[in-house]
């Protein structure tokens, strides 16, 4: 399988560094076009650490480029620079193409090389300030040259060059607590042991029929190459959602990547599941996203927990324990919903942004929130149905009575106040007018399945199956044929992974079998084409935006092996 670094960074499980492809602009810097190092830590001001630079005597060659999973081979003058991970905290460098470590300085104070000895062993020490981060490369075999100079505080200008017929040369990630661990290092035996690694990985996955098989490669890299390990905030192995610059963890997206894990990874599934509920305040919310060194607060996530605990417990079982934590952070995660967002006391929570409902700038918030969505009733209906269900198993029998009451509660204002005819409705403010749109996002209860009245679940149906929505590529999240649908317009158009997986559950639960086969078809082959993009041109199944994003890569198997 060969990668594309300008779309899928080259990473390993665990590391918090990665190789990239980039353009003359990266994240709104102008920089030279090639191949960079770079670091994924969330406290970085800048990811961009330094570029490799194949060279000639000090000058820059043209050069070709091969990536694989396991290793990236760069050739020119019939030479080649061979690079693979030994470990997530260590790069090699192997061959005989002479090549620069350029390490940005420009705009980046404090960032400099100098020489580093531990017992008899030497290395190069670089600082990159504007990255937070600090590395160590030692030369095994061969020589490294620094060629840097020094303006009282900064370096202006550093390179190091690798000299000598053959090199094998490592870059450590080295925080405070660095040490030198004595390591011999053997490329072959790296390169090998990475192979296995990512075979192993992908094996304990979902299995996915032959005709995707393609897809399923990619999408396993790409979810076993997003993987951190516990630093800083995160205090378990935790999976971005991407290493290219989606570099967080957020509140619903784990849940799908928590999915694809629960098959054969019943400890790592459960680590993602429960990775945002390290960070639940005490009033129950929990924040919108965290990685190492951050957690944003400012929005927060739709529910989808209880659904996606609900499908966790199929494949996966759980101790008591791990019940009854799940319980108690849940039902605190409820709570907030129903205590804290709803402002005007009617009994249906409110989203009061866009970001909240994970659907950003979608067309039923044309309007200034709060609006008030059939989506999050859904949601909370069924999250209180299966709190209604762990609280049996516990023995909580009166408060799985209440939770009980609550849902079918919720259930009737929804119908009541959220449908007219049969059709879901968006409603603004805290007088409740409707918000015209045409968004997919209003037939999300479908979720609920047969716990609907026939009516409205054949009529939700009924345009989910109609040309609304659906194209040749899957369900746009905005009809096209609607004035404000964009191609590339974020949740205004495109095709997205979670919104796929949530209708297409809903419509199976509905007992349509045939359409949801033909819709995970569509996706598979999506995927296939265009990679494991953030989302899709629904009319042209062109990928968009991050290009290497692990809930649709997630979604892909998960479909693909309950679907088909």
């Amino acid at each position: 399988m060969l990668l594309d670094l300008s779309k899928v960074p080259f990473s390993t499980r665990g590391s918090y560094m990665a190789l990239s492809w980039l353009g003359k602009e990266f994240q709104g810097e102008e920089i030279r076009e090639g191949l960079y190092f770079r670091t994924v830590h969330g406290s970085a001001a800048s990811s961009l650490l330094a570029r490799i630079v194949p060279e000639n005597e000090g000058k820059e060659l043209k050069y070709d480029i091969e990536a694989r999973p396991e290793e990236v081979l760069l050739k020119a003058e019939g030479k080649q620079c061979r690079i693979a991970w030994q470990d997530e905290k260590t790069l090699l460098f192997y061959g005989n193409l002479p090549f620069a470590f350029e390490v940005l300085t420009k705009d980046r104070p404090y960032t400099f090389a100098q020489p580093w000895k531990q017992g008899d062993r030497e290395f190069y020490l670089i600082n990159c300030f504007k990255g937070n981060s600090r590395y160590m490369l030692r030369c095994q075999q061969g020589e490294l040259e620094l060629e840097q100079e020094w303006k009282a505080q900064s370096a202006a200008g550093c390179r190091l060059h690798s000299k000598g017929e053959e090199y094998l040369i490592a870059v450590e990630e080295n925080f405070e607590e660095w040490r030198d661990r004595g390591l011999v290092y053997d490329y072959h035996k790296a390169v090998e042991n990475q192979k296995k690694a990512l075979e192993s990985f992908a094996r304990s996955l979902p299995s996915v029929p032959e005709e995707y098989q393609e897809g399923a490669q990619i999408a396993a890299y790409v979810d076993w190459s997003g993987m951190v390990s516990p630093c800083g905030l995160l205090k378990r192995e935790s999976m971005f959602m991407s290493k290219n610059w989606m570099c967080s963890v957020w509140s619903w997206d784990h849940c799908f990547n928590a999915l694809a894990l629960s098959y054969h990874c019943p400890k790592e599934a459960w680590d993602q599941f429960m990775v945002m509920f390290d960070f639940q305040k005490r009033s129950g919310n929990l924040p919108d996203s965290v990685n190492d060194c951050k957690v944003i607060h400012n929005y927060c996530k739709p529910p989808i927990h209880g659904w996606t605990l609900r499908k966790l417990m199929k494949n996966m079982e759980l101790s008591r324990e791990q019940i009854t934590e799940a319980y108690e952070k849940l039902a605190r995660w409820t709570l907030w919903w129903l205590d804290c967002r709803d402002e005007n006391g009617d009994g249906l929570c409110e989203y009061t942004h866009g970001n909240d409902s994970g659907w950003d700038n979608s067309t039923a918030f044309r309007e200034l929130p709060p609006v008030t969505l059939p989506d999050l009733a859904a949601f909370l209906v069924l999250q209180m149905d299966v709190l209604s269900d762990l609280a049996k198993s516990l023995g909580k029998y009166t408060d799985a009575d209440l939770w009980k009451i609550q849902a079918d509660q919720m259930l009737d204002r929804m119908l009541k106040t959220l449908f007219a005819e049969g059709k879901p409705l968006a409603r603004a403010g805290l007088d409740m007018h409707v918000v015209e749109n045409e968004s997919l996002i209003l037939y999300l209860p479908v979720i609920l399945g047969k716990r609907l009245p026939a009516d409205i679940r054949e009529n939700l149906i009924h345009i989910l199956e109609s040309d609304k929505f659906k194209t040749e590529y899957g369900l746009a999240t905005e009809s096209p044929r609607s004035p404000e649908y964009e191609s590339d317009g974020y949740w205004r158009g495109p095709i997205w992974a979670p919104s796929t997986m949530l209708i297409l559950d809903g419509l199976k639960e509905c007992g349509e079998e045939e359409f949801v086969r033909e819709m995970t078809r569509r996706f598979c082959r999506l995927v296939q084409k265009s990679g494991c993009a953030e989302n899709f041109d629904a009319l042209t199944g062109e990928g968009l935006r991050d290009r290497a994003y692990t809930w649709t890569a997630s979604v892909m198997l998960v479909m693909a092996h309950e679907y088909l």
